[in-house]
């Protein structure tokens, strides 16, 4: 039988870890709409210097047969392959104030056990808070601003950021685990952004700002975000481009947003996801044509999103 431990490799003597930082957790996976906390993480690690501190094996954490490592094949070769990493790394913001990030793949198994090795670490490290990044894809409307469910022990960052605050059974994450187990015992705090649900993984780059926004608002931790921004304007230019000369799109966009302008202007429509029925539109009906357009972006020999 594993033990918690049994899950990390220390890749840095603790001791040379200060104590008392943040830890932010972002992983991928089962819940990631728009790639906000893979993006988002990939931004911090891009643009930041960090080490990593402890790694967890993925090679008994992951199932490799549904979630394939990548490889490059040349020619007549594999010159590469690309294992997964979970990793908790030290960084430092762009302030140079330290804290701690851990980023990769959801783990497929031994959640508990790996929830335990994680809470072992943050005792050991005396973590200050964690706060957590995540999204899921909604129907709400790309021209306005990203908002947030918040989650946790945390009252005043739900009351300030948490726009959303419903009452509801749904499949569970380790991610939901780990802040179940930290609630009763340490500040924790969970963003989850919520992304249109036609975006997918078309290069927006708003998910993973908005994800690094209630970070900071968490933290007050400072992110290097310039290309982030740069490239959410050039996917916002895009939609708007299309936007332009298709009606129907018009029209789905302008439904999608007065339901959610009602919503957070706490009208009578109890939610920005729904219709005055309570019955949720399909995604057909609500993004049909930008989908059909964000396709045809994606395919071999056009122009890029973002």
């Amino acid at each position: 039988m594993f033990e918690p431990r049994d899950l990390t490799l220390a890749l840095e003597d603790l001791e040379t870890v200060p104590r008392g930082l943040d830890l932010v957790i972002a992983l991928h996976g089962f819940v990631d709409a728009g790639a906000a906390a893979e993006a988002a993480a990939a931004a911090v690690l891009d643009t930041l210097p960090h080490r990593p501190v402890v790694e967890f094996d993925t090679d008994i954490l992951i199932d490799h047969r549904s979630r394939r490592p990548r490889m490059l094949f040349n020619e007549d070769h594999i010159e590469e392959y690309l294992p997964h990493t979970l990793t908790l790394l030290q960084v430092e913001d762009d302030a140079g104030a330290p804290f701690l990030l851990l980023t990769g793949p959801e783990p497929d198994w031994l959640w508990e056990r790996f929830t335990d090795a994680l809470l072992e670490l943050h005792d050991e490290l005396e973590v200050a808070s964690t706060t957590i990044i995540t999204s899921i894809g909604m129907p709400v409307p790309h021209t306005r601003p990203l908002v947030s469910t918040v989650s946790g022990n945390r009252a005043e960052l739900i009351e300030q950021y948490s726009a959303w605050r419903p009452v509801s059974t749904a499949p569970a994450s380790v991610i939901h685990r780990i802040e179940h187990r930290l609630h009763p015992r340490a500040p924790v705090a969970t963003f989850t952004v919520l992304v249109p649900h036609y975006v997918g993984e078309s290069g927006s780059a708003g998910p993973a700002l908005a994800a690094l926004e209630g970070v900071t608002s968490a933290t007050s931790l400072a992110f290097r975000t310039e290309e982030l921004r740069q490239a959410d304007r050039e996917f916002q230019q895009l939609v708007s481009q299309q936007m332009e000369t298709n009606e129907d799109l018009q029209r789905v966009v302008r439904t999608l947003e007065a339901r959610y302008d009602a919503f957070m202007a706490q009208s009578s429509v109890k939610s920005p996801l729904t219709d005055e029925d309570g019955s949720l539109p399909s995604a057909d009906e609500i993004a049909d044509e930008l989908e059909r357009y964000l396709r045809e972006r994606r395919r071999p020999g056009s122009d890029p999103i973002g």
